[in-house]
C-alpha cells in the first residue's frame, strides 16, 4: 500500500489557472456540429461517437469495458463504462447494476437507460442526450439513495490510459499531468478495510488533455464535485476514472454532466486493408477487404505493388475495389487480385494507405504452425517451467493443487463446489494426475477448468 498524503498541496494557485483554464474552454467550445442521433442508437458527428448502453454487462468481470456510456473519439475507444458505479475505480469483482430498459428518444436527442442494483434496493436512470455540440449526462432517482450506498454511489466514466499518456489535465482547482506508471495516493477504508486510491485532481471542472485536440475533453457538473482518480493503483487493467458522488436524500435529477468533446473538422479515419498476413499460395483466392469510414466517399483503384530486390516497385496488378456492404461505423469495399500468381513481396496501396508486406509463394503454409508449437503452448502450459533461451517465461506453477475441493464451497473466478465431489476423494484430499500437464487461461496464470478436462 503507498503511504497516504494530501494532494492539496500540488495544486496551483486559483489566480494563475484561470488563464489556461479560459484558454482550454475557448478551444473545447469550438468543438463541430451538433450532435444527432444515429440509426444504431448513437449520439454523433463527424470524429465522435457516443455509445449510451449499447452494449450490457455480460454478467462475468465487473471491470470488463464493454458497456455504459462509450465514446469513440477519432476512432479510437477512449472512455467507456459511464454509469453509476459503487466504488470509484471497480475492480473485477465490484457488482455491476442490471439493465432494466433501454429506450432511444430520437425526437429529444437523447437515450435513457433504467438500471438497478436488485440486492440494494437501487433503480436509477441514466440520460445522454444532445445539447449542441455538448453531450449532457444525468442520473435520475425515483427514489433517495438508500442509507447503504451514501457515500459510495457515484457517477463514473473511464478513460483509456495509453490515450492521455504523457498528456495534462486541468481543474478550476489545479492541474497535473497523467502518469506513465500508477503512483497516486492510497488511502484505507476503516469499515471496510479496503484499500482506494485518492484523487489526482478535483473540481467542478475537468479538462483532459487541453492540448491535444484529438483527445481534449471537457467535463463540468452542475451540482458537487469531480474527482479524477488512476484506477490502475487498485487493478493493472484499471483506466482513469472521473467520478462524482450522488447526493443523499434527494430524487429526481440527482447528477448532471455537461461534456465537450473536441473534433478535427473534416476528419476522416484512414482506410484499414485486411489481407492475409501469412500470404498467399499463387493458385489460391486473393481477395483484401478495404474498411473505410462511414463518411469517405474516395473512389479510384486499389494497387497492387510487387517490391524487387533493389527495392523498386513494380505495379504488378490495378482495379476498382467492388463496393460492399456497410456494417456499424464502416463500409466495405474488396479487392480481389487472384489472377496475380507470380511469387514474390508485395504491398496493396489505397486512398493513401499502404499495407506492410506480404509473399506469394508456393511454400507460404511450410513454417507458418511453428511459432504455435515452438512459442505459445510451451508458454501456455501449466505444471511446467519454461524457458527460451534467455528468457524464463514463467516458473513452476500451482505446485500445490490437484486437491478435492471442500463441500458447497464457492471460491472465485467461477470456480464451485456442490453438495457432493462427484469423485472417490474427500474433501482436501489430493487427486493424482491432474497437477501435470494443462494450459493456463489465455488472461492468467489461472488453470481454466475446461481447458483441464480436455488435456
Amino acid at each position: 500500500m503507498k503511504n497516504p498524503r494530501s494532494i492539496s498541496g500540488r495544486r496551483l494557485a486559483l489566480t494563475c489557472l484561470v488563464p489556461a483554464l479560459a484558454l482550454a474552454a475557448t478551444g473545447a467550445s469550438v468543438c463541430g456540429a451538433p450532435l444527432q442521433v444515429s440509426e444504431q442508437g448513437c449520439l454523433e458527428r463527424q470524429g465522435l461517437s457516443v455509445l449510451v448502453f449499447n452494449n450490457a454487462y455480460d454478467g462475468l468481470f465487473s471491470d470488463a469495458k464493454i458497456s455504459g456510456i462509450e465514446v469513440i473519439h477519432h476512432d479510437v475507444r477512449t472512455a467507456t463504462n459511464g454509469d453509476v458505479r459503487l466504488s470509484p475505480t471497480p475492480a473485477q469483482w465490484d457488482p455491476v447494476p442490471e439493465l432494466l430498459e433501454r429506450r432511444v428518444l430520437a425526437a429529444e436527442g437523447a437515450v435513457e437507460a433504467r438500471m438497478a442494483y436488485k440486492s440494494q434496493n437501487f433503480e436509477y436512470t441514466v440520460r445522454v442526450e444532445t445539447r449542441g455540440s455538448n453531450i449532457v449526462v444525468s442520473v435520475s432517482l425515483p427514489k433517495v439513495l438508500p442509507a447503504g450506498l451514501e457515500g459510495k454511489a457515484g457517477l463514473n466514466l473511464e478513460f483509456l490510459p495509453s490515450a492521455y499518456f504523457r498528456k495534462s489535465y486541468l481543474s478550476d482547482l489545479g492541474s497535473g499531468s497523467f502518469p506513465l506508471h500508477p503512483g497516486s495516493a492510497m488511502r484505507r477504508d476503516s469499515a471496510t478495510g479496503q484499500v482506494e486510491p485518492l484523487p489526482l485532481a478535483r473540481g467542478t471542472r475537468l479538462v483532459l488533455a487541453p492540448e491535444d485536440e484529438a483527445r481534449r475533453v471537457s467535463i463540468t457538473t452542475k451540482e458537487g464535485m469531480l474527482e479524477l482518480y488512476d484506477g490502475r493503483n487498485s487493478a493493472q487493467n484499471g483506466w482513469f476514472v472521473v467520478r462524482s458522488l450522488l447526493p443523499a436524500g434527494k430524487t429526481g435529477r440527482v447528477a448532471e454532466w455537461t461534456i465537450q468533446a473536441a473534433t478535427q473538422e473534416g476528419w476522416l479515419r484512414k482506410a484499414v486493408i485486411g489481407h492475409s498476413q501469412v500470404g498467399y499460395h499463387p493458385a489460391a483466392p486473393k481477395v483484401a477487404v478495404i474498411e473505410l469510414d462511414r463518411l469517405d466517399k474516395t473512389e479510384g483503384e486499389a494497387l497492387l505493388w510487387r517490391i524487387d530486390e533493389e527495392g523498386r516497385q513494380v505495379r504488378a496488378f490495378a482495379a476498382v475495389p467492388a463496393a460492399g456492404e456497410a456494417y456499424l461505423r464502416y463500409h466495405y469495399k474488396k479487392f480481389d487480385f487472384t489472377e496475380v500468381c507470380e511469387p514474390g513481396v508485395y504491398v496493396i496501396e489505397y486512398a493513401g494507405v499502404r499495407t506492410k508486406s506480404f509473399r506469394i509463394a508456393e511454400d507460404i503454409y511450410k513454417e507458418v504452425w511453428t511459432p504455435s508449437l515452438d512459442v505459445f503452448l510451451p508458454v501456455q502450459m501449466d505444471h511446467m517451467y519454461v524457458k527460451e533461451a534467455y528468457r524464463v517465461w514463467h516458473g513452476h506453477p500451482h505446485r500445490d493443487d490437484a486437491r478435492q475441493a471442500p463441500l458447497n464451497h464457492e471460491h472465485f473466478d467461477l470456480y464451485a463446489q456442490g453438495p457432493t465431489t462427484d469423485t472417490a476423494y474427500g474433501p482436501g484430499e489430493h487427486i493424482p494426475g491432474l497437477n501435470i500437464g494443462g494450459w493456463f487461461d489465455a488472461g492468467d496464470f489461472d488453470i481454466r477448468t475446461q481447458s483441464q478436462y480436455a488435456v
